[in-house]
């Protein structure tokens, strides 16, 4: 797990976002083109200039700079964040965009009850950690997650 990417004790919007775009070596242009948002709001946001962000923005910059939507409403919030846990699920038995199934995310599951798979938890493309099985694709390359893309 990438614990770099979890907001420091006391860390501003401002700091965090300027921290994860220099770890990705991209520019302020860059992640305003992935985040779907003006290229002067990337500025104001590491400036300091803008401390709340609206829910498309905080979708948008947690994409471009591949970290959950939770760190960076933790950071604005300015509240203590926790790493993420991954979510575990059966690439055989998940049903792309919906709900995992409980038995899944047991600490001790390893396979799937249903069909006997090894569940995933992270992408095997990129190795990214399933954080959200909200969308279909691994948010970091692009990868689906039930067609080889799950640990």
């Amino acid at each position: 797990m990438d614990t770099f990417k979890i907001p420091k004790p006391g860390e501003s919007l401002s700091d965090y976002v300027l921290r994860m775009r220099k770890e990705l070596n991209l520019t302020q242009f860059e992640v305003a083109n992935a985040a779907g948002v003006h290229s002067r709001s990337v500025g104001k946001i590491e400036r300091g200039l803008t401390r709340k962000l609206s829910h498309k923005t905080l979708g948008g910059l947690a994409l471009a700079l591949s970290v959950p939507v939770e760190y960076l409403q933790a950071v604005v919030r300015g509240e203590a964040s926790q790493a993420m846990a991954a979510i575990k699920f059966c690439p055989q038995c998940w049903n792309p965009g919906g709900a995992v199934d409980s038995m899944w995310g047991n600490v001790r599951a390893r396979f799937c009850y249903l069909c006997g798979t090894q569940l995933r938890s992270s992408c095997t493309n990129c190795g990214e950690l399933v954080v959200s099985l909200r969308y279909k694709f691994c948010p970091l390359c692009g990868k689906p997650y039930k067609d080889g893309g799950g640990n």
